[in-house]
């Protein structure tokens, strides 16, 4: 039996949210909500701005608490959408699934993931951060000095810590955008096997994508003209864009966990 396409994917979504659209949407808002309250403490690294290494470190332990965060409201949101698509009554509350139930395993789970997403950029972020304060300290010294900091040059050394950024972020997005397509059905397997350990879940994970990477990738890159939709509406039509996602990516987990052995 082939697998659905996106046009497939999307179409079923759709008359599986139109019944309940009212309560994804508020499920979306609190979901959105929370997720802004916890990226507040990726602006803690900010305030340290005399030591560049005590930034560094911030930065890595900010991104590590918000993306495990970040990962446990999601696992809630894949139990809230498996609830729906099992015709099984479901709640806002069901986002907060992974606080109490399951807990030690999705922690790990998202532990990890966060991992995976913030290391590769470790490089890149410290060479935007050189370059942003030495931009700084030349504004300042422009400043002081009663010029026009618009005019200032900046200097090669500087255009060369820019270049390097760029440089280590190319390979550090592909890295990343290849272990998440890799490892992004753990949410949905650790809620359908709950007796698999973190490391199983991972493998699970990756023996389902095998041959399917290039296929969500493609779902994905479909999303991006609704994000942009979403974006110019101030984030108010992410409320809808939002359910809408993660409703195509269950069918996808179940097009695929129904079709092959994991």
């Amino acid at each position: 039996m082939p697998y659905m396409t996106y046009t497939q994917l999307k179409t079923s979504a759709k008359a599986r949210m139109t019944p309940v659209m009212g309560r994804l949407v508020g499920a979306a808002a609190i979901q959105i909500g929370c997720t802004f309250l916890i990226s507040r403490v990726s602006s803690i690294p900010a305030l340290f701005t005399n030591s560049f290494a005590l930034q560094i470190l911030l930065y890595f332990l900010s991104s590590i608490l918000c993306g495990t965060l970040t990962g446990i409201l999601e696992a809630g949101l894949c139990y809230l959408f498996l609830k729906l698509y099992c015709n099984r009554p479901f709640s806002a509350g069901d986002l907060f699934y992974a606080f109490t139930r399951q807990t030690k395993t999705c922690l790990g789970l998202s532990f990890i993931m966060s991992l995976i997403s913030t290391i590769p950029t470790m490089p890149a972020y410290a060479f935007f951060l050189r370059f942003s304060i030495s931009m700084e300290k030349m504004n300042l010294t422009a400043i002081s000095s009663n010029m026009d900091a618009s005019a200032v040059t900046i200097p090669p050394e500087m255009l060369n810590l820019l270049s390097i950024a760029l440089f280590c972020y190319t390979p550090a997005l592909i890295i990343t955008t290849i272990l998440d397509l890799i490892y992004s059905q753990v949410y949905y397997l650790m809620l359908d096997f709950p007796s698999c350990s973190v490391k199983e879940l991972f493998g699970k994970s990756r023996l389902l994508m095998h041959g399917h990477k290039g296929r969500l990738f493609y779902i994905r890159v479909c999303f991006i003209p609704l994000i942009l939709l979403g974006i110019m509406t101030c984030g108010i039509g992410m409320l809808w864009i939002a359910p809408f996602m993660y409703a195509v990516q269950t069918e996808f987990y179940l097009d695929l966990v129904t079709k092959r052995k994991v």
